[in-house]
């Protein structure tokens, strides 16, 4: 995905996030004590454990399921 300026005036609003740019896949949207174990809000979402500072990606919206970043 291309990190872009959208010159429509509209802004993107896309996955949980408003803005004149797509969102980076690297930033952090949610953050949270321990291992995330609720469900993803969307495809993609990054949660940091603010207990240890590991990052998890998400694998599917609605998924339970949580990969740990490097």
């Amino acid at each position: 995905m291309a990190i872009v300026p959208n010159k429509d005036g509209q802004g993107i609003k896309a996955n949980g996030f408003y803005g004149d740019v797509d969102p980076s896949y690297c930033v952090p949207t949610t953050f949270a004590a321990g291992v995330p174990t609720g469900a993803s809000a969307y495809t993609g979402e990054v949660r940091v454990n603010t207990t240890t500072g590991q990052m998890f990606h998400s694998l599917s919206k609605g998924s339970t399921q949580w990969v740990e970043k490097c």
